[in-house]
């Protein structure tokens, strides 16, 4: 008997692989590091994942459509950070169903982390009905988490970093408010607390307010230390104030040390007059032989007009010198203020007299200390303040 062998040659089969998000809950999340807060938050409401697994035979031996049922092995594995971990029935974080028509669903209990994202990777085999052969199924599925804040909270205080105090014309007290902000955003009054400081120049040194309880007189922090008042006629020639936060997304603020990487802010108050000028008036040119005092008025004005209570600020001083017909002038102190009454005794019957008037800063208000540095205070224990 002769015999012909007839052998099937079947080609490759195809495998399709791919996955739906089952539900409205999407693979991708935000977190709000001001509210602690995840968008969707998995831990609520999962995540679920459904991998469609299909076939395609050329040969037409197997009906095309989803092969699900079919899988076997069904595994799903956690990758997170380069580490690879088996999702075993008891991970709580996780459920699998691992055979029938939704073989490889999974639902994921669990919040990613921002900018670490979770890499879920499937594994399945399927035995060829045809030939035997056995195909081994891989495949990934991303979950990220998307970070509304990932920028550090910014402290904002809404004054310049430098503010010139005009003590002739600007308001003496300045309130400089605190912001934390994680974006647009205000972070939670219970997340932060703001420490108010002070530069002291002897000890070349930052202090929190009220640290020097006799001293700090020019600056007082809210109750709710959100905002610290800075009294600037007070303050002497200048002062630097500096802000720091306190946050901590927990509620915790207190038990946050600070350092140089907190949250910071530097604001300077300076003092200083503009350039102002001033001139005698009320004074007649020539005077009635028999006047015994004459009343000189200053005038003193800078480029708004006239500066009003320049004796605030300002001293003037006027001199007198008997005039001569050559040679050189002596004056004399003889009075002060802006309206002084000066007498009459230096001139000379010849030549009269010269009034000079000269106009000075008389300094900021400053703690009156001895020549040690010790500092004079009252009977109830108040800074005696002198210019």
């Amino acid at each position: 008997m002769k015999t012909r062998r007839f052998d099937f040659n079947f080609r490759p089969l195809q495998i399709n692989i791919g996955f739906a998000v089952d539900g409205s809950v999407p693979n991708k999340q935000n977190y709000d590091a001001d509210t602690n807060t995840y968008t969707p938050d998995y831990t609520l409401t999962p995540l679920i994942i459904q991998p469609q697994v299909s076939v395609m035979d050329k040969d037409e031996y197997l009906a095309a459509g989803s092969i699900n049922h079919q899988l076997a092995n069904v595994k799903w594995y956690e990758i997170v950070g380069g580490l690879s971990t088996l999702i075993e029935s008891t991970n709580t974080n996780y459920e699998v169903i691992a055979s029938g028509g939704q073989a490889g669903r999974i639902k994921v209990k669990k919040n990613a982390q921002p900018k670490l994202p979770i890499t879920l990777e499937f594994h399945a085999e399927f035995s060829d009905p045809r030939t035997g052969q056995l195909h081994a199924i891989v495949r990934t599925f991303p979950v990220t988490c998307g970070n509304s804040t990932v920028y550090a909270p910014q402290l904002i205080l809404d004054a310049a970093d430098q503010t010139i105090y005009n003590p002739l014309t600007d308001p003496d007290t300045q309130t400089v408010h605190a912001s934390l902000r994680l974006g647009a955003n205000e972070c939670a009054t219970a997340n932060r607390i703001f420490v108010w400081e002070i530069y002291r120049a002897d000890s070349n040194t930052w202090t929190e307010v009220g640290t020097d309880t006799t001293l700090d007189y020019d600056v007082t922090v809210a109750a709710d230390g959100a905002s610290c008042t800075v009294n600037r006629s007070l303050m002497g020639t200048e002062l630097y104030l500096r802000c720091r936060a306190k946050y901590d997304i927990g509620g915790n603020p207190s038990g946050v040390v600070l350092t140089d990487a907190a949250p910071c802010k530097i604001v300077s108050f300076i003092r200083r007059i503009p350039k102002f000028e001033y001139d005698v008036t009320g004074v007649p040119v020539n005077i009635p032989v028999g006047i015994l005092a004459i009343a000189p008025e200053a005038s003193i004005w800078d480029a708004t007009g006239a500066i009003q209570n320049p004796e605030r600020e300002l001293l003037p001083l006027w001199y007198i010198a008997t005039n001569k017909a050559s040679g050189t002038l002596s004056y004399t102190q003889v009075a002060h203020g802006l309206k002084p009454t000066i007498p009459t005794t230096a001139m000379s019957l010849s030549y009269g007299a010269v009034i000079g008037l000269d106009v000075k800063d008389v300094g900021p208000l400053c703690a009156f200390e001895d020549t040690d540095g010790a500092v004079f205070e009252d009977a109830d224990g108040n800074v005696i303040l002198i210019k």
